[in-house]
C-alpha cells in the first residue's frame, strides 16, 4: 500500500481548499438579474422583467437557468402589493422547472408589513384584499373590539366608538380588507409563511444581494449568522404577539404602534399596583417595548443599512475590502436608498451597485430597472432606454449590450 507524504497530503490540501472557494451556488456563467424596490408597482415591475427576457407577454418565465434576485420592498407604498407577491410566487414555481431560480429578498417594508407596522400601505392595497365577506368580518371585529376596551375599563372609547361620529371614524382606520390582508400576513397566511422563510441575505457565485446593505464594521463571521438574526427576531415576534393576545394584553388587529400604546398604560398599571402577577407577561411587555433595539431594527441591519450608498468610499474602503475577501465575495448589491438620479450606480471601485432607482413614480418619480450580471460583465437596464454596461471582465471591452427583451418581443405574434 503506498503511504501517502507530506508533499501529497499538501497538494491534496490545496486541491480541497480550492473547492471551498469555489462561488456558492452555480458557475461563472450564470445569468443573474437583480431588481431592486417595487412597492406594489406592478405594471412596471412586469415591463422591466419582460425587457430582461425572464417573462413573456403572458407574463410566464421564459429566462431558463437565469437567476433572478428582487432584493426586497415588494410591498407598501404602491397599490399592488399583492399581484407583485402572487407574481414571484408563481415564477419561482416556472422558475425551478427550467433549472432557473427566483430568490426573493426581505426588505424592510416586508419586515414593517409583518410585525404591523402599517403606515406606507396604500388604501387600494387594503381593497385589494377584500371580498363579499369583508363587511361582516369588519363588523365583527368591530364588536371584538369595543369588548376588548370594554374590558380594560376604557368606558369613555367605549362610548365615542357608540357615537356615529366614532364609529365612521373607526371603520375609516380599518377599512375593508384590512382584516383579511393582516391574516394574509400573519404566521399562518398565504404571505405571511412565504416571506418568513425568506433571507434577507442571499449570494450567489461572487456576489452578495441584499436590500439596504452589509456594514463593513459589523462583526458577523458568515451570512448565515444574518438570516438568522432576521428569523429569529421574526419568530420571537409571532411567538410574543400571541403571549401578548392571549393573555388579552392587545387586540390581535391592532398596528404595532398601538399595541405599543396599549403594552405602555398595562404597564403602568402594573407598575401602580407594585406587584407583578404573570412574570412572564411582563418580560413579554418589556420586550415589545424594545422592539426598536431588536437586531432586525437596528441602523446596521441588512434590511437597513444605508452606509454603502451614503457614506463616503474613504470611510469604508479597507473595511469592505477585508469584509469582502473574508465572505469569499466580489461584489454587492443593495437597494433601499433611492438614487438621486434614479440610476443604477456603482461605489467603490465597482464593488458595490446600487439599485433602488424609484421605480414608483408616483412616490419617487423614478424608473423601473434592472441589473445583469454574466461573464463578468454588468449591465443596467431601464425601462426607459437602452442597456448601460457598468462594468465589463478584466481584459474585456465595453461593446454595447443587447436588450433580451427586445428580441422576446420579436418573437411575440
Amino acid at each position: 500500500m503506498r503511504i501517502a507524504t507530506h508533499s501529497h497530503l499538501r497538494k491534496v490540501c490545496a486541491f480541497l481548499s480550492l473547492l471551498l472557494a469555489l462561488p456558492v451556488f452555480g458557475v461563472a456563467q450564470t445569468r443573474i438579474v437583480a431588481v431592486g424596490d417595487v412597492h406594489g408597482d406592478y405594471e412596471d415591475f412586469v415591463g422591466i422583467l419582460q425587457k430582461t427576457g425572464l417573462i413573456d407577454g403572458n407574463r410566464q418565465w421564459i429566462g431558463g437557468s437565469s437567476v433572478l434576485v428582487q432584493t426586497g420592498d415588494l410591498v407598501d407604498r404602491g397599490p399592488d402589493s399583492r399581484k407583485c407577491l402572487d407574481l414571484l410566487m408563481e415564477l419561482e414555481r416556472q422558475a425551478a422547472q427550467q433549472k432557473g431560480r427566483v430568490i426573493t429578498l426581505l426588505g424592510n417594508h416586508e419586515v414593517m408589513t409583518i410585525m404591523g407596522d402599517l403606515r406606507y400601505v396604500d388604501p387600494d392595497d387594503y381593497r385589494a384584499f377584500a371580498d363579499e365577506h369583508s363587511e361582516q368580518v369588519r363588523a365583527q371585529a368591530f364588536a371584538a373590539y369595543k369588548k376588548f376596551i370594554s374590558a380594560h375599563g376604557n368606558q369613555r372609547s367605549v362610548a365615542t366608538l357608540e357615537e356615529e361620529a366614532g364609529r365612521q371614524k373607526w371603520m375609516a382606520d380599518y377599512p375593508l380588507g384590512y382584516f383579511e390582508r393582516r391574516d394574509a400576513f400573519g404566521p399562518k397566511g398565504l404571505y405571511g409563511r412565504w416571506l418568513r422563510q425568506r433571507d434577507a441575505v442571499f449570494q450567489v457565485g461572487d456576489g452578495l444581494f441584499v436590500h439596504g446593505g452589509l456594514n463593513p464594521t459589523l462583526h458577523f463571521r458568515r451570512i448565515k449568522e444574518l438570516n438568522d438574526h432576521v428569523h429569529s427576531d421574526l419568530a420571537n415576534f409571532d411567538s410574543l404577539w400571541e403571549l401578548l393576545c392571549s393573555r388579552d394584553i392587545i387586540w390581535r388587529y391592532m398596528r404595532l404602534d398601538e399595541a405599543t400604546r396599549q403594552v405602555q398604560e398595562a404597564w403602568r398599571a402594573i407598575q401602580l399596583r407594585g406587584q407583578v402577577e404573570d412574570r412572564l407577561v411582563a418580560e413579554g411587555m418589556q420586550k415589545l417595548l424594545g422592539i426598536l433595539g431588536w437586531r432586525v431594527f437596528v441602523p446596521d441591519s441588512p434590511i437597513w443599512y444605508r452606509g454603502l450608498a451614503l457614506q463616503p468610499e474613504e470611510d469604508l474602503k479597507g473595511s469592505l475590502e477585508a469584509m469582502l475577501a473574508r465572505l469569499k465575495a466580489g461584489y454587492i448589491v443593495a437597494g433601499h436608498t433611492v438614487r438621486p438620479k434614479y440610476d443604477v450606480a456603482a461605489r467603490f471601485d465597482k464593488r458595490v451597485f446600487l439599485i433602488d432607482t424609484g421605480m414608483l413614480k408616483k412616490q419617487y418619480g423614478g424608473r423601473a430597472s434592472a441589473l445583469e450580471i454574466q461573464n463578468g460583465r454588468f449591465t443596467a437596464y431601464y425601462a426607459d432606454q437602452g442597456p448601460q454596461v457598468l462594468r465589463v471582465p478584466e481584459g474585456g471591452e465595453a461593446i454595447p449590450a443587447h436588450s433580451p427583451g427586445e428580441e422576446v418581443k420579436k418573437q411575440e405574434p
